[in-house]
């Protein structure tokens, strides 16, 4: 059983998940090609859908089964979920608030293929996965108890996956984690005094500079932020002002798909596919209005090591300039990592 426990000194949540240990670990050893063995044990391979719980939605393009081989996408909950409904009540007083971490917690596995991942697939593969990711963002948006959804991408060991088959991480969270707060004070503040969106007038401004855009089409922008908290750090954003992820056109998802695409083949080229996290802020789903916020997916090489400054004081050392990082990216500089 899960269940969040506050620190009453900072207001961070933590969620206590001790079944999460039980995870298998499936990954072949470093720049060898998966073995039969590998393959046989993961469970994320067709044939395989045994080995999960039942799906709960599968983009099947020859109308297959369901929970059999067949499918492009395929989205299960998450064995072992970090949040789930049905937890029993807990006592919380004093020094000691907790509650139980009631939500979702599901599994979208981008590919049948092994191999594949969302930096190398066909972007037309990409976008499907993407609209995965809008229809389980709107079907989790929509239950009471889902303050947040989060979805995340941990790809390699070092970035927290414990499989290598490619896949993301929905969260359906019964509160706002800090993080997110902290960027909504902060947008809400930039509003009330400028009566415009900060992250509308970040995007023009970067534009205009032109110093640390990564990629740019119609509807969106990469940059690499001023602030950027660790090496080749990337935001990608959309132009047109929407608060929260669901309200993407059509057209949109297009196009998103294409800067995704592009953006992670900078990082396959330029580290030679390096593990990495990306994960899509997006306004509460709490039913409120949040006019000043402006959804947008953030994502980071692991190339560093957080050690006990950043953990110590939340303050992170970066090692090089967002603007090196942009001129490296997109081939203006090829001096690698390294302050500019």
């Amino acid at each position: 059983m899960a269940e969040l426990r506050q620190d009453v000194i900072t207001g961070l949540w933590v969620v206590v998940a001790t079944d999460r240990a039980l995870r298998p670990v499936n990954f072949a050893a470093a720049c060898v090609v998966p073995t039969p063995d590998d393959l046989e044990k993961c469970p994320f391979e067709p044939g395989h859908e045994v080995m999960t719980p039942l799906e709960v939605l599968a983009i099947r393009p020859n109308d297959s089964e369901p929970n059999a081989s067949g499918w492009c996408v395929r989205v299960v909950p998450n064995k072992f979920p970090a949040f789930n409904m049905g937890n029993e009540e807990m006592d919380s007083d004093g020094l000691f608030p907790r509650r139980a971490a009631d939500g979702s917690h599901e599994v979208i596995i981008h590919s049948p293929s092994h191999t594949e991942s969302l930096g190398t697939m066909p972007v037309d593969e990409v976008e499907l996965v993407l609209r995965v990711y809008r229809h389980r963002y709107r079907a989790n948006a929509e239950d009471p108890h889902i303050r947040c959804v989060h979805i995340i991408v941990n790809k390699g060991r070092e970035a927290g996956a414990s499989l290598e088959h490619s896949h993301s991480q929905l969260f359906g969270m019964p509160l706002v984690p800090l993080l997110l707060q902290q960027e909504l004070a902060g947008a809400s503040w930039y509003q009330s005094r400028h009566e415009e969106c900060v992250f509308c007038r970040l995007i023009a401004d970067e534009l205009a500079i032109s110093r640390r855009i990564v990629a740019k089409n119609r509807s969106f922008v990469a940059i690499a932020p001023f602030a950027s908290r660790l090496p080749y750090e990337v935001w990608i954003l959309p132009r047109e002002h929407q608060e929260s992820f669901d309200m993407i056109s059509e057209t949109e998802l297009e196009e998103f798909a294409e800067m995704l695409s592009s953006t992670l083949g900078k990082y396959n080229e330029k580290f030679g596919d390096p593990p990495y996290n990306s994960y899509i802020h997006s306004c509460p789903t709490d039913g409120a209005e949040y006019p000043y916020y402006h959804w947008h997916l953030e994502m980071v090489p692991k190339l560093t090591t957080i050690g006990g400054f950043e953990l110590g004081t939340s303050m992170m050392i970066n090692i090089t300039t967002p603007e090196h990082a942009a001129d490296f990216l997109t081939g203006r500089s090829d001096k690698g990592m390294g302050a500019a």
